[in-house]
């Protein structure tokens, strides 16, 4: 039987690791906040990984990371995404000279100033075998890669929703938007303030689920938070997809996010130019307005029409079982 390696870091890996399968995981300790680790590790009942780094800097990652590699000696090591952890296991499993296997491989934003789209692109071309969320992702590596262990899955968070529902219906449903914002690019002093004047000039009620470094920003410079901005911390994964599921809009800068909104066919608005999840833009339930205040009140005030098109794009719920099947027959 082949050993399989995990290596992870941060929220969103967190929701699409496979508890199934059976797999040695090794946390980085990326996101080592409480509010955005231990909350997830209990609301998702994941049990604790078999190696816990706490290290948060990528050279660091890699040198605590070839060790574990060399007492465990897998066969295959298993990176998500596109994340500083990615990258992390990537170098490590390089340097061992391990196969490497992507899930979530073939998106990209087509920015090569953004570090997710360099981290992707590197992935891509070192992995040996690579899992794609959607069709669309599948093509770009067949055709750029000419690599052969291409397989479409689906996108793996979506399965995760799927333990959410049903989901229960608030009293001011659709009376409200759910904002994030965690990108360092937007949590600069002048395009974070930029962001909360945008929100506070639309009235809309906004929950704006705060991730640390963006309190730290906010504290650090005194940032005024408008009146109808309640900052909140983060919340379990199921009680979030609640709140997603019935808010009028999502305002956010997360891949993940994203996903969520159009799976659950609530209208997004992303606060970056570019998104690596284009079918969201393409079937209208996606609208990317970067740090432009004129474009987040207008994007805010504005009645959406309903988005089109197959809201199976990124899968049915079951990516990680056919992930388990092709790993397991190995």
């Amino acid at each position: 039987m082949k050993k399989f390696l995990t290596i992870i870091g941060n929220r969103p890996q967190l929701i699409k690791l496979d508890n199934k399968f059976k797999q040695v995981v090794v946390y980085t300790g990326q996101h080592h906040d409480k509010c955005l680790k231990d909350v997830f590790f209990r609301g998702l009942k994941i049990p604790k990984p078999q190696y816990d780094l706490n290290e948060i800097k990528l050279g660091r990652m890699i040198d605590r990371l070839i060790p574990i590699i060399k007492k465990e000696k897998p066969h295959y090591i298993i990176v998500y995404g596109d994340t500083r952890s990615t990258l992390a296991g990537t170098m490590a499993a390089l340097s061992e000279n391990i196969p490497l296997i992507h899930i979530e491989a073939g998106c990209r934003s087509f920015n090569e100033r953004m570090p997710e789209e360099r981290i992707r692109k590197i992935v891509d071309e070192i992995a040996l075998i690579h899992f794609t969320p959607s069709i669309e992702c599948k093509k770009r590596l067949e055709e750029n890669l000419k690599n052969t262990n291409v397989y479409n899955v689906g996108a793996t968070q979506i399965d995760s929703m799927f333990t959410t529902f049903p989901t229960k219906r608030f009293k001011d449903a659709y009376k409200y938007c759910v904002a994030t914002i965690h990108r360092e690019s937007n949590t600069e002093k002048e395009p974070l303030k930029a962001i909360l004047r945008a929100f506070g000039a639309s009235e809309s009620k906004i929950r704006l689920y705060i991730h640390p470094r963006t309190q730290k920003v906010i504290n650090r410079y005194k940032i005024i938070i408008p009146k109808n901005v309640k900052l909140l911390k983060p919340i379990p994964y199921k009680k979030m997809i609640n709140e997603i599921a019935f808010a009028d809009k999502i305002i956010t800068d997360s891949g993940g996010l994203q996903v969520e909104a159009f799976f659950l066919r609530r209208h997004c608005i992303t606060l970056r130019e570019e998104t690596e999840w284009t079918e969201t833009v393409d079937q209208g339930w996606n609208r990317l307005v970067g740090t432009n205040e004129k474009k987040i009140v207008s994007a805010l005030k504005e009645t959406f029409k309903r988005g089109t098109g197959d809201m199976y794009v990124y899968g049915q719920g079951d990516a990680k079982d056919k992930i388990r099947m092709i790993l397991e027959n190995l």
